[in-house]
């Protein structure tokens, strides 16, 4: 019983990295598009927020509108956005420590 419990943690621990790796590579390409979007305007400290709600302003601008009009919407973005890349980045840490360990 344990073993399959064990078994079902691995598969949902990979399910989630996986996901999170797509995810935090779709969110270095919004940063990109920010910044090579908004890397002339004279703004300062406003043109590093607009690079950094790039991620979710342009998969609002990409859906014509269409998500992003709610509050729980906009929450999924920012987990989406922010959450997930930080754990794949958290993830691959771990994943390297433990390898470490093991070799």
């Amino acid at each position: 019983m344990e073993k399959q419990t064990a078994t079902w943690k691995k598969a949902l621990f990979w399910f989630a990295y996986v996901v999170a790796g797509i995810c935090f590579l779709l969110t270095i390409i919004a940063f990109g598009v920010g910044f090579f979007h908004h890397m002339h305007d004279t703004g300062g400290w406003r043109s590093v927020i607009q690079i950094l709600e790039t991620p979710i302003t342009g998969f609002i601008k990409m859906t014509g509108g269409y998500i992003g009009k709610g509050i729980l919407e906009v929450i999924i973005l920012i987990i989406v956005s922010y959450v997930l890349p930080i754990f794949f980045c958290f993830a691959t840490h771990y994943l390297k420590v433990k390898r470490r360990k093991m070799a």
